[in-house]
């Protein structure tokens, strides 16, 4: 990617200004939106972290009258055998203490997180970058990104991707050197990630396995710590979780979407009115995963393993390919994965999924050679999702064009088109 020039001392300081005002301007739109809605993904995280605190089972629990208002989702389907909840145990552990407090408090409290991730990101990337107009740039991108669709549709949910990618950018940067430091940590986060992310565990394993013994024992850490901690509170959580996801599998692949029968949920919720928490403010969204994209082509109800055995396929023809590259090359694949990974789950795969390629884009702009296309094909991406954001199209598909650039941007971060560089 090219290295744009330094710009005069006034012009910089003028866009820093420019920029934090406008990042400002952000959090206050975002900080609107959130209380005047549910964040209806949030929701079912915060009830299923309650429940796994209480010993229930947070994947399976249907909520009646005279039961704790705390435990209850009122987006959760009582026709469908299981809950809203689909994150990891470990997942809902990390949330805890974010549930702990009132819900008004509590999404206040998430949004704030979400925009500290954010922020963590560019702070990550922002160091190892060398030149001020390439700093001044990553810190455009970012601030541009907090306009687009995915990510008025992260903040509108709750959702939680940003933070998948603050601890992914932050074991990539810890692992840019073979010598890194505090290798033991460093290989922790990589099984944090893999506990709140399961299938990431194929893109981080690997890479410790091979290039990285010395974080090794702080990947199988990791992983212990974050899967026994749940087991604590519930010894069967996982297995709930496990069950939960194949049954997840099953109505997402043939589309089942059974009317609930009636119900009668309180007025008044935690402090908020029924219609305020079941009220979102983004209505512009669609799937697109690739098991929507199957039966768009008529091909209903593909096997999960199948598609399964044809990411690991690919997964393996990458890692093979990639091992006689450098790390720089290596990292930005796996950053660049982490982002295409989504689209084989069996699994609703919405916009604010796009919130996992700034790292990608971080990694491209830190570690690629000279190439306009990153710039470009994020270009295109932050432009349609400013769109987006401010309109809602006639035509449902227009949705998915920033996800089509960001397609773009992983796969030229997972397959480059030019000699490896020589960063590390």
């Amino acid at each position: 990617m090219s290295r744009p020039s330094t710009p005069p001392d006034s012009l910089r300081k003028a866009a820093w200004i420019f920029l934090a005002a406008f990042a400002l301007l952000g959090f206050s739109r975002d900080w609107a939106m959130v209380t005047r809605t549910g964040s209806i993904d949030f929701r079912n995280r915060v009830t299923g972290a309650r429940l796994l605190v209480a010993g229930e089972d947070a994947y399976h629990y249907k909520w009646l009258p005279g039961a704790p208002e705390g435990w209850c989702d009122v987006y959760a389907n009582r026709a469908h055998p299981v809950t809203k909840t689909t994150v990891t145990p470990a997942m809902l552990l990390l949330t805890g203490p974010v549930a702990a407090l009132p819900y008004p408090l509590a999404q206040r409290f998430w949004l704030l997180l979400q925009w500290a991730c954010l922020t963590g990101i560019w702070w990550l990337w922002f160091q190892p970058l060398t030149s001020s107009g390439t700093r001044l740039l990553w810190t455009f991108l970012i601030v541009a990104f907090s306009w687009t669709l995915a990510w008025r549709h992260h903040v509108d949910r709750g959702q939680y991707y940003i933070l998948l990618t603050l601890i992914l950018s932050c074991w990539i940067t810890r692992s840019r050197s073979a010598t890194a430091s505090h290798a033991l940590l460093t290989g922790a986060m990589a099984g944090l990630l893999a506990a709140l992310r399961p299938p990431l565990l194929l893109l981080v394993a690997p890479f410790i396995w091979w290039r990285r013994p010395a974080q090794r024992q702080g990947l199988a850490l990791g992983c212990a710590v974050a899967f026994l901690l749940p087991w604590l509170g519930n010894g069967d959580s996982w297995g709930q979780y496990g069950r939960a996801m194949g049954e997840w599998s099953r109505i997402y692949r043939h589309d089942e979407n059974p009317a609930p029968g009636p119900l009668a949920y309180p007025p008044v919720i935690e402090g908020l009115g029924l219609d305020h928490l079941s009220r979102y403010a983004v209505r512009q969204y669609a799937d697109s995963s690739l098991f929507r994209l199957a039966r768009a082509l008529g091909l209903p109800a593909v096997p999960a393993p199948l598609v399964l055995a044809i990411l690991l396929l690919l997964l393996g023809l990458w890692w093979r390919a990639a091992g006689s590259r450098g790390d720089a090359v290596v990292l930005t694949g796996i950053a660049g994965w982490s982002f295409l990974i989504d689209f084989f789950l069996p699994a609703y795969r919405n916009p604010y999924n796009d919130t996992l390629i700034p790292g990608t884009l971080a990694c491209l702009l830190a570690f690629a050679p000279a190439s306009r296309i990153p710039l470009i094909l994020t270009a295109c991406g932050l432009g349609t999702g400013w769109i987006l954001s401010v309109w809602e199209p006639p035509a449902l598909w227009l949705i998915h064009l920033p996800t089509l650039f960001f397609i773009a941007l992983a796969c030229r971060a997972v397959v480059p088109t030019a000699a490896p560089p020589h960063t590390q």
